[in-house]
C-alpha cells in the first residue's frame, strides 16, 4: 500500500517537482519506456500513467539526472504568468524567450538540457536559455 501511495503521488506530480534524479527504463536505442517501479523475474514494471510490464531483455534501468541534461521540465503551476527564459543563469541576464502560462491547461514539456546553480537549461521555440529552478518541475519523462 505504501508503494502504491508513493507511486500515485509521483504520477500526480507531487514529489517529482523537487526531484533531481529518477530511475527510468530505456530500450537499447535509448528510448524511455517508463519510470522504473520494480524488477520482476523476466520483466520490469514501469509507470507511465498506469503500471505496465516490459521485458528485461533489450531494456535496462538508467538513473536520469537533471544535472546531466536528462528528462523534461514543465511549468510549475504554483506561479502565474509567463516564465522568462534568460540568456544565462542569472536574473540580470537578458530575456531571450518566454514559456506561456498554461492557464488551466496541461503545461508543455520541454527537454531538460541541464541544471546549474539553481537554473534549468531549456530550449523554447528554437532558443536555448535558462529558467529558475523554482519556476519549473522536473521529471524523467513527459506524460502530459
Amino acid at each position: 500500500m505504501k508503494k502504491f501511495l508513493l507511486l500515485a503521488l509521483l504520477l500526480m506530480g507531487f514529489g517529482v517537482m523537487n526531484a533531481q534524479s529518477m530511475k527510468m527504463v530505456v530500450d537499447k536505442h535509448g528510448n524511455v519506456l517508463g519510470r522504473y517501479v520494480k524488477t520482476n523475474k523476466r520483466t520490469y514494471t514501469v509507470a507511465i500513467q498506469d503500471d505496465v510490464t516490459v521485458p528485461k531483455r533489450g531494456n535496462r534501468v538508467v538513473v536520469y539526472r537533471a544535472s546531466k541534461g536528462q528528462g523534461i521540465v514543465y511549468y510549475n503551476q504554483e506561479h502565474k504568468g509567463s516564465l522568462n527564459v534568460r540568456q544565462s543563469p542569472t536574473i540580470d541576464s537578458p530575456v531571450v524567450a518566454q514559456i506561456p502560462d498554461p492557464d488551466g491547461d496541461l503545461p508543455e514539456c520541454y527537454d531538460c538540457l541541464g541544471k546549474t546553480k539553481g537554473w534549468y537549461k531549456v530550449e523554447v521555440n528554437g532558443v536555448v536559455g535558462y529558467v529558475r529552478e523554482d519556476l519549473l518541475n522536473w521529471d524523467g519523462m513527459c506524460t502530459m
